[in-house]
Order: C-alpha cells, then sequence, then structure tokens
C-alpha cells in the first residue's frame, strides 16, 4: 500500500522493517520512540519545506518563536528552552542576525551576558512564517485526522511535563 508523506511524496506502508514486540514491558517504549523518530523526521522534512518559502530554516523558525515569547532571553535562556548546544544555537542566531531578523544587546544589568532581541523586520518575518506554518499544520492535521493530532500533542505534553521540559507555546 502506497501512503502520502507529510511532505506530499508518496511512501510504501512496508518501507521499514517491523520490529519484534518487547514482550518485558506492557509498553514498548523503544517502539514508541523509534516510531516517534519516524514520525518526527516526516513531520519536521515537510515544515522545513514549507518554510523554505519564507527562506527559513524549522530551527531560525523556533528561535525567533523563542526570542518573540521570552522578550529579550539570555543566549543561556535560549539553549536551555530550545534544548539546541551552544555552538548550534550561536550559528542560528547568527543566521538571524545577518537577515536583520535579531539583534543581540548586553543586558542592562550585566553587560557580560548578551541578550537577544526581535527587529521589527524579524516580527514580521515570524508573522509571515507563523502563517506559513499554520497551513502547513491544517494540511497535516488533515492527513493525520484531528483524534490523531490531538492525542500526540496531548501524549507529547505530558511526557515533555513528567521529564521536567521547559515549554514556551508557540504563536
Amino acid at each position: 500500500m502506497v501512503l502520502p508523506n507529510l511532505d506530499g511524496r508518496a511512501i510504501e506502508e512496508d518501507a521499514m522493517p517491523a520490529l519484534p514486540e518487547d514482550s518485558e514491558h506492557s509498553v514498548s517504549l523503544s517502539h514508541v520512540i523509534l516510531t516517534l523518530s519516524g514520525v518526527g523526521t516526516r513531520m519536521l522534512e515537510g515544515l522545513a519545506l514549507a518554510l523554505s518559502e519564507e527562506g527559513a530554516s524549522v530551527e531560525q523558525w523556533r528561535i525567533l518563536q523563542l526570542v518573540s515569547r521570552l522578550g529579550s532571553p539570555s543566549m543561556g535562556d535560549l539553549a536551555a528552552y530550545s534544548g539546541l548546544p551552544n555552538a548550534s544555537l550561536s550559528r542560528i542566531v547568527d543566521a538571524l542576525e545577518d537577515n536583520a531578523s535579531v539583534y543581540r544587546l548586553p543586558a542592562p544589568n550585566d553587560r557580560r551576558r548578551i541578550t537577544v532581541r526581535l527587529s521589527d523586520h524579524g516580527a514580521g518575518r515570524l508573522g509571515r512564517m507563523n502563517t506559513i506554518v499554520s497551513a502547513w499544520e491544517s494540511s497535516a492535521i488533515a492527513l493525520i485526522g484531528a483524534e490523531n493530532a490531538h492525542a500526540l500533542a496531548a501524549a507529547v505534553d505530558g511526557t515533555a511535563e513528567r521529564l521536567g521540559i521547559h515549554r514556551v507555546q508557540p504563536a
């Protein structure tokens, strides 16, 4: 059977071999992790394709979202909330700064700390990205079904909360 991918390409249902069931546990978290990784990859591919219309990456959109939500976060705050390594975060912020979406300033109370702020250009760009993401979300929900989308969101949110993962709501 051929199934549609979130980025529009067709995939074979049997493209990935089935893994043996985990009989030791009533819930096979190893299976969940492997499947979730595949789902995440497919969804990120679709979102990346959609955001390419604005010339942005998923990571750039995520960082702009965080900067917008957190006000003027420090690089440390962005690293904590994004889960990105410092080197990767610096490259993303550098690229956003190069296209005038954000700017860095010393924190007013500690000149050693650097804060990241959204520029007017960045706010407009983020607005366009959010429109693109909203359209992508609508098509993704139509593909996977609203009930599955709500169940997935609830499961991921509950798991993140139990694991103490920082979460900032997107716009």
